[in-house]
């Protein structure tokens, strides 16, 4: 965009020149130069710290009274170099006002647990760009009612970009229904402690934020719950509060003997904090995938165990209408009671895992859901790999 105005203005300050040439009134040897000579003075900018002064045309000023021959032709072209000057402060101002302009973006879904965050900014960046390069999430915050009801949300993001990074600043609507977005270009700073980004793809964690179900966060009179991250993969060791691991295997609880490992930690405050916990995801061990991390990898590195947990947890093998609980096996829908529902929910699927030093062979049913109701895998936890998968 820029080359392309760059080379309008020289056809257009070429074209200038030349009428103004073409106007003279006065035949003067190499004239043509002198008109482009001029113009290129009252351009001129001597630049100090962040301002522009037109040094130029103010040395064109002093000299002017001394021109003889055409005068009018040279004032111009002067003032033409004036006007590129000028142009040269304003459009960059008006480019970043542009560029800079908040955006609202319609939310596909207020509800946290029935709408995905992974396609809400999937939404919001195809209204800006076509390509992704690199997208870091810096911070996180939402706010829901019991019922999972967006009340606040709050996202910074920064793109990587050439030759500055573009920070998207995303927050709810008052009316909580759209997205306000405000893009800003900011310098490159490359964070690589230890070598490796301590920022997580902005993708990457919000589909860890898309596992949390309502189950996960069902406390006895609590209105509200708030979840607050940096987007930082870190060491957590933390053992005086409640730790939950959360992958696709639902929500589990870290015991303390499993600390420290490394994960993305989201905190979870229930009505001003009457109920605090810390969700792990994409819990790593220093000694490799531990037991209660190997379906999460799996599911990670494998498309066929990612999409068979798809179609045997959550609202794929029961959802709750109107008081009413429904439990679908091979399409069929049966109306369950309570109890029976939410025993489905906390007890399916069905783990076996048999680990031979690095090795994991795990077997999964689900007599809910889709066919085929079992799955086995083999997961090389040193590679984090899966190997092998079979279904019966």
């Amino acid at each position: 965009m820029n080359q392309l105005l760059g080379l309008i203005g020289f056809l257009l300050i070429s074209v200038a020149i030349i009428t103004l040439f073409l106007k003279s009134e006065e035949v003067e040897p190499y004239l043509l130069l002198k008109l482009i000579g001029y113009t290129i003075l009252g351009g001129f900018t001597f630049e100090w710290n962040d301002w522009k002064l037109p040094l130029g045309f103010l040395i064109f000023l002093l000299v002017s009274r001394n021109i003889r021959i055409n005068a009018n032709v040279k004032k111009r072209a002067a003032y033409v170099g004036l006007l590129v000057y000028l142009l040269s402060i304003l459009l960059p101002f008006v480019q970043t006002t542009i560029f800079e302009w908040p955006r609202e973006v319609e939310l596909q879904n207020t509800n946290f647990y029935n709408g995905s965050l992974v396609e809400e900014w999937g939404n919001v960046h195809n209204e800006f760009s076509d390509l992704e390069h690199g997208v870091k999430i810096k911070h996180f915050k939402l706010m829901m009612n019991d019922e999972g009801d967006l009340q606040d949300l709050q996202m910074d993001v920064e793109e990587n970009g050439h030759p500055q990074n573009v920070h998207y600043r995303i927050r709810l609507s008052e009316d909580d229904k759209k997205l306000i977005v405000k893009r800003q270009k900011v310098e490159r700073v490359q964070y690589y402690p230890n070598g490796e980004p301590p920022y997580m793809e902005a993708s990457f964690f919000l589909a860890q934020l898309d596992l949390i179900k309502k189950p996960m966060l069902d406390h006895k009179g609590v209105e509200s719950y708030t979840l607050r991250s940096d987007g930082q993969r870190m060491g957590f060791g933390i053992t005086d509060g409640v730790n939950y691991r959360i992958d696709t295997a639902g929500k589990q609880k870290l015991e303390k003997s499993e600390l420290p490992v490394n994960a993305l930690i989201v905190d979870v405050c229930g009505s001003n904090c009457s109920v605090y916990e810390h969700f792990l995801f994409d819990v790593r061990s220093r000694y490799g995938v531990s037991e209660p991390a190997v379906l999460d990898v799996a599911s990670k590195d494998s498309p066929e165990v990612r999409q068979w947990f798809k179609e045997h947890t959550g609202d794929a093998i029961g959802y709750e209408e109107n008081g009413e609980y429904v439990l679908i096996t091979d399409g069929k829908k049966e109306k369950v009671t309570n109890a029976e529902y939410d025993l489905a929910l906390k007890e399916t699927p069905l783990i076996d895992y048999q680990q031979n030093e690095n090795m994991w062979q795990v077997t999964v049913k689900n007599p809910y859901g889709k066919a085929p109701h079992e799955m086995r895998f083999t997961l090389d936890g040193q590679e984090r790999e899966v190997m092998e998968v079979h279904f019966e």
